[in-house]
């Protein structure tokens, strides 16, 4: 009897090994026909670790999560994950980075103006900041991406944003960031001409000559060398004419003549000059 029990016994942990067995090798198949898949199955275990292992009584550890938020683009979350640091941990260094990261993370979520706003609440706060250079090219930064891409719309952005990256530029003139806010600049302000060549011509077709003589004379003076300068001095010298300014009429078609003896406009100026002295 104990012998049939040892047999019986026997018998069973063979089948085990058998069952193992052919169950690993159902594993072993599945592995090489989709190694992908154990990849990604293992790095979800070792990233449910990784956070399993956060510590919530130390800021580096929190900070480190928010970040790996942060990078996965869940900026609503990483937003409040930056905050709950700058609350629990107010004397921290880690608190100073997380201010700096809820900026950032206004940035990346195109959000400008509270992105712009948190960049200079952080200014005023650390204004000895080692990355202050960085801080003050982002604010340029913020007010560049609320430039609108049509030219008859408000561009005030454009403006401030150039006044944020000369600032850049006079205070950190070594910064890695001037090159880039040179750039940014110039792009700016070709934009502001744009515009300012626009309004010109708007009041100049509806015949509104003062107005119009306004815009060209800030246009050449503000945004010279930019293309304008032709047929700008054109149309000053047109307005001042139906103004009646002649002398600064004549003025400025001499001037156009001078600085670009084969303009497209050479032969009406020309003409205008004579008119010109007709009436002197």
């Amino acid at each position: 009897m104990v012998s049939g029990k040892n047999s019986y016994g026997r018998l069973c942990l063979l089948r085990d090994k058998v069952m193992k067995s052919q169950l690993l090798n159902l594993v072993l198949k599945a592995v090489k026909m989709n190694g992908f898949l154990l990849t990604s199955l293992l790095t979800v275990f070792f990233v449910g670790c990784s956070q399993q292992e956060v510590n919530r009584e130390d800021p580096d550890s929190l900070y480190n999560e928010a970040e790996s938020i942060f990078k996965d683009e869940r900026y609503l979350i990483a937003i409040e994950k930056y905050r709950d640091i700058k609350n629990r941990f107010p004397y921290s260094a880690r608190a100073v980075d997380a201010e700096l990261r809820i900026a950032d993370t206004y940035f990346a979520q195109e959000n400008y103006l509270e992105a712009e706003s948190a960049y200079e609440i952080f200014k005023e706060l650390h204004p000895t900041h080692p990355r202050s250079d960085y801080v003050q090219f982002r604010i340029g930064l913020a007010y560049y991406k609320e430039i609108p891409d049509n030219i008859a719309r408000d561009l005030s952005a454009a403006s401030r944003a150039i006044d944020a990256f000369s600032l850049l530029i006079e205070k950190y003139p070594k910064s890695e960031f001037d090159s880039q806010a040179k750039q940014y600049m110039a792009e700016a302000r070709k934009k502001l001409g744009e515009h300012e060549n626009y309004v010109a011509d708007f009041y100049f077709q509806r015949k509104h000559y003062l107005s119009a003589s306004y815009r060209y004379a800030s246009l050449l003076r503000d945004f010279p060398k930019m293309g304008y300068d032709e047929e700008a001095l054109y149309r000053l010298g047109q307005c001042y004419y139906h103004i009646r300014m002649y002398s600064n009429a004549s003025e400025a078609l001499k001037r156009l003549l001078a600085n670009y003896p084969n303009s497209n406009f050479k032969a009406e100026s020309e003409s205008l000059l004579e008119e010109l002295k007709k009436k002197n």
